[in-house]
């Protein structure tokens, strides 16, 4: 079995938060593992509770459309949240935040998966992936507005905040290739896994 067929099993049936009550589906990744690139966002929304895939939707599309722009076809890349369930009451307050203890609960998981990706760089999509995520931890890290807000503005102001993510991604991508830096392994005492070396794609 490879390290991602196992993280599938170690996860789909989660219950260490409240937020497992009110998803419908586990949203854990996508993409290919390991990868160059790991985006990491906030939390499904009901698109991604829906299917079981994370960025889908209109914010999906347009961070698809971002990640087309700025990764050259041979930088591989991987997408997953903070937490892998819909936070469906806070949902139905006005936002679609995790709570704190949520988010907590959900880390060892979060960690397990950037183990097994391996990525030699971290994007931070949304300020709340970008305050829980350890810009310390040995991997490098940049922050990019989370598309579900971009979505949101005025089309001038779309567009604008659309070019600004696209060069930030592209710029963080030139520096880790030129950098040459591997990737460092994330959160010792959480990561209870071996990294399986082969590549895995995770469907789209």
């Amino acid at each position: 079995m490879s390290a991602w067929t196992d993280h599938v099993a170690n996860w789909k049936d989660c219950t260490d938060c409240p937020l497992c009550q009110q998803r419908d589906r586990i949203v854990l990744a996508r993409g290919t593992v390991p990868c160059a690139v790991l985006f990491i966002g906030e939390a499904p929304g009901a698109s991604e509770d829906a299917t079981g895939l994370p960025f889908y939707g209109p914010a999906g599309d347009l961070l698809q459309r971002i990640i087309d722009r700025a990764l050259p076809p041979e930088v591989t890349y991987a997408l997953t949240n903070l937490v892998c369930c819909f936070p469906r009451e806070a949902k139905g307050r006005g936002d679609n935040e995790p709570e704190h203890d949520e988010i907590l609960a959900c880390r060892p998981r979060l960690v397990e998966f950037i183990n097994i990706t391996r990525p030699r760089l971290i994007v931070c999509v949304g300020s709340l992936a970008a305050v829980y995520t350890d810009h310390q931890g040995g991997v490098e890290c940049c922050d990019i507005v989370h598309p579900a807000a971009i979505v949101r503005m005025p089309l001038a102001q779309k567009n604008m905040a659309t070019q600004k993510c696209t060069v930030q991604l592209r710029t963080a991508v030139e520096n880790m290739v030129q950098s040459g830096k591997g990737f460092t392994k994330w959160g010792d005492r959480y990561a209870g896994q071996q990294v399986n070396s082969s590549a895995d794609d995770i469907p789209f």
